[in-house]
């Protein structure tokens, strides 16, 4: 089983995903708490678990480009518009009825197909400086960050080792959104809103003081949005229209199903949804009250249009269309 950007690994050696029961990754946040939580049931039933820690991202996802029936027996990753996630939508097979949403917000996150069992959601927030708003509002909508007032404001994730590089990681999923959306031109709209790109935890720590870019208006996931200490200075804003969300779920293989119903009763029970919504990654089956604020609604591009196929190369188009344009 593999963890954010640390895996842990089978009793198979760690750099191999052979015959694994579970494969996943969580983001950072969560990683430590969905091992401490995955770890006693896998001990209890026999299941493929150790604690080697190292590996990346992406490597441990390349068994995805194998035929579907070497894949692990369960499959837990947040849904982003990449070869590994598209492939897994193409093939996996369906676990069961379609999961309803406990609370209406998550509604267009649940697959209607059953396939990918979406338990978790990763809102993008804005986190709003009211030292820089200059006598401007706060924006409350996505397309309030496409108009001229807001050039040069926002700051959104992004990250590259040096400032003669390109940038190697970035918030691809904003970008993929904003393009479905609001068309190529809400894509370059929202490069001339862009001050710059740093990583979440920056924004986090200097939005309401000094250092960092001194954007405006960051983007954010939900959690670090929330962890800002200069709350005087700053407040978080649940865009109106919805906050763009990033589905967390699992596909399952249907002659397994029974033996690993240890792990879906963990990962969509009340235990588990506590520990996601104390991180700000919402449950959307454990049925908990207060897990999002109140009114709060999600929305991504949809189940059918990520399934069309292409969304790769279609983020990776929006991608270079958005540092052309912006040209920082």
């Amino acid at each position: 089983m593999f963890l954010g950007r640390a895996h842990i690994a089978g009793e198979c050696k760690a750099s191999s995903s052979d015959g694994l029961d579970l494969l996943a990754r969580m983001p950072l946040p969560l990683r430590r708490p969905f091992k401490q939580a995955v770890e006693p049931v896998a001990l209890r039933h026999r299941l493929r678990l150790s604690a080697a820690m190292g590996g990346a991202w992406y490597a441990p996802f390349d068994i995805l480009a194998r035929p579907p029936q070497s894949w692990p027996s369960m499959v837990v990753t947040p849904w982003t518009p990449e070869p590994a996630c598209e492939r897994l939508l193409a093939e996996a097979a369906q676990a069961g009825p379609a999961v309803a949403a406990a609370d209406p917000a998550c509604r267009e996150l649940m697959d209607p197909l059953g396939s990918f069992v979406t338990f978790a959601a990763i809102p993008m927030v804005f986190l709003v400086d009211h030292l820089r708003l200059d006598g401007r509002a706060p924006p409350r909508r996505w397309v309030d960050l496409l108009a001229p007032e807001w050039r040069g404001q926002v700051v959104f994730g992004g990250w590259r080792p040096g400032a003669d590089q390109p940038y190697g990681d970035y918030n691809q999923f904003l970008l993929f959104c904003l393009a479905e959306e609001f068309g190529d031109d809400g894509l370059c709209a929202f490069a001339a809103a862009t001050k710059g790109l740093q990583h979440n935890v920056v924004s986090t720590r200097t939005a309401g003081g000094a250092g960092g870019l001194g954007g405006t208006v960051m983007v954010l996931p939900w959690l670090q949005a929330e962890m800002a200490p200069r709350r005087r200075h700053v407040s978080v804003v649940w865009p109106e229209d919805g906050a763009y969300a990033m589905p967390i779920g699992f596909t399952l293989r249907p002659e397994a199903a029974e033996r690993l119903s240890p792990l879906v009763e963990m990962l969509t029970g009340a235990a588990f949804g506590s520990v996601l919504a104390r991180n700000c990654y919402p449950p959307t089956i454990a049925p908990l009250a207060g897990a999002f604020p109140t009114g709060a609604r999600l929305k991504w591009p949809g189940w059918e249009r990520v399934r069309a196929g292409g969304m790769t190369e279609r983020a990776a188009r929006i991608g270079r269309l958005f540092f052309e344009v912006w040209g920082g």
